[in-house]
């Protein structure tokens, strides 16, 4: 039997596609970061805004699998907050909708920057905030990219590597940047321009698609303790040990390194030392109809508030609030223990309630309800050590036969379809392999 560490989307997806597997899962229940909650008939998802999208044909297939006929397709409608106005997503195909002088700031920079490349006059980038600048020159960098990345990242540029930004950040071909300045409207990002959501029940409705097809689950299942013996895997929580042939782990690097018995200082040292952010939502049910038609707004700067994000979920579906009203979800970037993360939810939510009312998103006297949730892993944070400490990790996991999977078990910043394809593609090989 296969033992799977975790209960979120990749532990599942992969015990789904294998005859003899057992997960165990720390919570109540599974799910991981694809959770949902319903309060007074708004359905959030408290874990971050989820919507379902994908450039594999495979991925968007297993999503209307999963869903059936529970499924509403949008087209995405997002926006950037800049000096009071909401300027189109990717923020180089807004343009135009710029004050002239940073429209005018904006192009010049990219084409400047192009020209660079394109004669090779541009230095490599040794750092992200160098990327920036190579990639879509001051103008654009400065207005958004810059800001916008440190304010998520809670990193300064120059201390984070480029590994992760091919396919993270929209690379946008000089036509469509020159044709979004004159006002001709272009598209970026264009994969992710058309969304699937659940129509009802949040995204943890693919959870419950998934759960009749996993052999067995076992919750409340804390990991304490991983150790080889002979060709078996033993796993307890401090109560009860599981026997395993052979064994992969969905849980946080950081947390697993904790548990390996025998791992060598070095490879704990690395794993512990793998960089992430936490996150805090703000959740708000409005008692408003059609507040807007905005899928959700980013808001790059520190004096629009302590949140990077506000999404707008009764706009990815019908069914998440009720008839009348609208919903609202904030996303605060933080560290777990941090001023941010240990504020109370009340404080949380009148700061977000009061900043949203000051910059004109919805009115105070719109919110009849609050909820506040923290997840203490939820982004990847590729520092300029990351891709060193995972290697020293990853090696030593291959060399005693642990597989690892998932966004946080292999610490690698993957969206929801990339999660499932790796899990879909892992359980093959293993099945291959018995």
């Amino acid at each position: 039997m296969i033992g799977i560490l975790g209960g979120g989307l990749s532990g599942l997806v992969l015990a789904s596609r294998l005859r003899d597997a057992e997960v165990l899962e720390r919570d109540d229940r599974p799910g991981g970061l694809c959770r949902s909650l319903t309060s007074d008939g708004f359905t959030f998802d408290p874990h971050g805004s989820h919507i379902l999208f994908s450039r594999n044909p495979e991925a968007m297939a297993f999503y209307e699998d999963l869903l059936q006929d529970n499924v509403s397709r949008r087209r995405r409608n997002t926006k950037v907050f800049y000096k009071g106005r909401y300027v189109k997503y990717p923020f180089e195909n807004g343009l135009s909708e710029l004050p002239l002088e940073d429209n005018f700031a904006c192009l010049l920079g990219y084409v400047q920057a192009y020209v660079a490349r394109s004669r090779g006059a541009a230095p490599k980038a040794e750092n992200f905030r160098d990327w920036m600048y190579a990639r879509f020159g001051k103008g654009i960098t400065e207005a958004y990219l810059l800001p916008y990345n440190e304010k998520i990242w809670k990193t300064r540029a120059e201390e984070m590597g480029t590994e992760w930004v091919e396919g993270r950040v929209p690379d946008p071909p000089l036509e469509d940047v020159v044709k979004s300045s004159l006002g001709i409207p272009t598209e970026g990002y264009t994969h992710q321009l058309n969304f699937l959501y659940p129509r009802e029940g949040g995204v943890e409705s693919l959870i419950r698609g998934l759960l009749p097809k996993v052999p067995r689950v076992r919750t409340g299942f804390a990991v304490t303790l991983i150790r080889k013996r002979g060709d078996a895997w033993i796993v307890s929580d401090g109560h009860e040990e599981r026997e395993y042939d052979g064994l992969v782990s969905t849980i946080p690097i950081p947390e697993l390194v904790k548990s390996l018995e025998g791992a060598p200082p070095e490879v704990r040292a690395a794993g512990t030392a793998l960089q992430h952010r936490s996150l805090v939502t703000v959740m708000l049910g409005l008692a408003r109809p059609n507040l807007n038609d905005f899928s959700w707004v980013y808001f790059p700067t520190p004096e629009d508030g302590w949140f990077n994000r506000i999404s707008f979920p009764s706009n990815f579906s019908d069914r998440v609030a009720p008839e009348g009203a609208s919903s609202a979800l904030a996303e605060i970037t933080c560290n777990a223990g941090d001023d941010v993360w240990s504020s109370p939810d009340e404080a949380l939510a009148e700061h977000v309630v009061a900043h949203a009312d000051r910059l004109g998103v919805f009115r105070r006297s719109d919110v009849r309800l609050a909820r506040v949730a923290r997840t203490r892993y939820a982004y990847v944070v590729f520092d300029r050590t990351h891709r060193r400490n995972l290697d020293l990790v990853n090696a030593y996991a291959e060399r005693i036969g642990l597989r690892l999977l998932g966004r946080f078990g292999q610490f690698d910043y993957v969206n929801t379809d990339q999660v499932i394809l790796r899990a879909l593609a892992l359980a093959t090989s293993m099945e291959a392999a018995t």
